[in-house]
């Protein structure tokens, strides 16, 4: 997948969130001719966003002036973590089809 644009600073506070211990709850993730499609939540401290990433764009229920926010930046080191840890394994990263998506 690209690079996501305007999402400079974004990348260290979604990389503080790996190190909070922000969580992850993946509801969609899609390959599409070698890119994933992404959909799900990050959960933190009583509070819920709803993040999507495709090869069309990136969206977040948490919108501030248009921006790329810290949480599209957080999905995106979770999965290339995840990605990185099933690889390790010797093991596909899966889809994930969840009802009602």
């Amino acid at each position: 997948m690209g690079r996501l644009v305007g999402a400079g600073p974004s990348r260290g506070r979604g990389l503080a969130g790996l190190q909070a211990g922000w969580k992850w709850e993946v509801k969609h993730r899609v390959f599409v001719s070698r890119v994933v499609e992404l959909r799900g939540f990050v959960q933190y401290d009583r509070k819920e966003f709803g993040v999507s990433i495709s090869l069309k764009g990136a969206s977040c229920s948490f919108v501030v002036r248009g921006v790329h926010c810290k949480y599209i930046a957080f999905v995106a080191m979770a999965e290339l973590a995840h990605e990185a840890a099933e690889r390790s394994a010797h093991r596909q990263v899966q889809e994930v089809l969840r009802a009602g998506q």
